[in-house]
């Protein structure tokens, strides 16, 4: 399976978002592959130290022109302090646009060839979504597309605007996910947003701050984020998302109606022990 996370307008998390999913993502459904692609680049590198490390998305670049032959997207990617596999981009947004270009060399494909035929979960974080973006082909291959929203009618209004524009993408399965917002109940908005959209929907994602921080790797805890709001909501999203799509990459018309309670999509209890 190919996901695509990335949002419409500002920053309303959605590299915490991916970064959360992934460390999430049910032990049944095999270990996800985290690939930054956001053309105004990467930050995981500078965080955990993995710039020097000769692996991502150059090397992936680089391998994919010379044919790639029997090597796969694995072999370019770091160990996270938690054991995730995560391909970083470049931090500087001129060389990260440059290499998501050269992607198209073959990159691309080593990527695709991962979730097609190696059957994992490649989770690729698209910064800010346009089809004309150097990541348009990750939007183009995706089976699901999240995208990510803060529950501020600035964003909200923008979402709306566009939403003919996303629908027209073509991608199987799409969901806006909506993140809470400081000082604010959690379901601020969200009802009237799922009014709109039916179980398209997914949230809200809880405000953790705390979470966040433990993903970026700027606090250590024994146990992760499994423990934490923040954790346990993406949890429940990962497992919808691993049960249902990969058997129908297909959700309800919009107007359908939501398929949970206070008009907010149902997600399945978590159905495996996480690492």
């Amino acid at each position: 399976m190919i996901i695509a996370v990335g949002s419409l307008k500002a920053s309303p998390g959605a590299t915490t978002l991916a970064l959360a999913l992934a460390d999430r993502w049910p032990t049944d459904a095999g270990d996800p592959l985290l690939v930054e692609a956001d053309p105004a680049g990467g930050d995981l590198g500078a965080r955990f130290g993995l710039l020097a490390g000769g692996r991502g998305l150059v090397t992936l670049a680089a391998a994919g022109r010379r044919g790639g032959g029997q090597r796969s997207a694995e072999e370019h990617a770091h160990q996270l302090p938690g054991g995730l596999a995560v391909i970083p981009a470049p931090a500087g947004a001129e060389q990260a646009s440059h290499v998501l270009g050269e992607l198209d060399g073959g990159g691309w494909s080593l990527l695709w060839s991962a979730a097609r035929a190696g059957g994992r979960t490649v989770i690729v974080d698209c910064g800010r979504l346009d089809p004309r973006s150097p990541a348009g082909p990750a939007l183009r291959a995706a089976d699901v597309l999240l995208l990510v929203a803060r529950a501020r009618d600035d964003e909200l209004a923008h979402l709306a605007a566009r939403m003919h524009v996303v629908q027209g993408w073509g991608v199987p399965a799409w969901y806006v996910v909506v993140v809470a917002q400081p000082y604010r109940s959690p379901d601020y908005r969200v009802r009237e947003i799922a009014r709109v959209l039916g179980s398209r929907v997914l949230g809200p994602v809880p405000y953790d701050t705390t979470a966040a921080e433990v993903l970026v790797g700027r606090r250590q805890t024994r146990t992760g984020i499994s423990r934490s709001k923040l954790g346990r909501t993406v949890a429940g999203m990962a497992d919808y998302l691993a049960a249902t799509v990969p058997v129908a990459a297909a959700t309800p018309a919009l107007g359908a109606g939501s398929a949970g309670f206070d008009d907010r999509a149902a997600l399945p209890p978590t159905r495996t022990v996480r690492r």
